[in-house]
């Protein structure tokens, strides 16, 4: 009798320990995504009004391709890890339109990221969602 309540009152904070730990987690990851989200969106904020207040036609094509090669990046970072998703007909057209502007300006994809930038070119190629 004595085993049973000790291994009852084990079970139950082993329960107790495991809900609150999932809760406080996922609690927190949370926030640091909805923290991360916030921040890429005042970057990009700042960069579509740097580039909305130039009268400099290079440099808002500048902006532009950034923040193109920006989202390209993201998608090809995150897609892996993406199952559940479908592309639309409308996320097929605008990423083949990525592909043929990446084909039509070469020099767009290079530097470091371009792996990632490759991926997210692949994203939406296939029926379902993934590259």
């Amino acid at each position: 009798m004595k085993s049973l309540l000790w291994l009852l009152a084990v079970a139950a904070s082993g329960a107790l320990g495991f809900y609150f730990g999932i809760g406080y987690g996922a609690g927190t990851l949370g926030a640091i995504v909805a923290q991360n989200e916030v921040t890429e969106g005042m970057a990009r904020v700042r960069a579509s009004l740097d580039a909305l207040g130039q009268s400099d036609v290079e440099r808002s094509n500048h902006l532009h391709e950034l923040n193109f090669k920006s989202a390209l990046f993201q998608i090809g970072s995150y897609s892996k890890s993406v199952v559940y998703w479908q592309c639309s007909d409308k996320d097929r057209e605008t990423m083949q339109a990525a592909r043929s502007y990446a084909q039509a300006h070469p020099g767009v994809l290079n530097g470091p990221a371009q792996q990632f930038e490759s991926q997210g070119l692949g994203w939406s190629a296939q029926p379902k969602g993934g590259a």
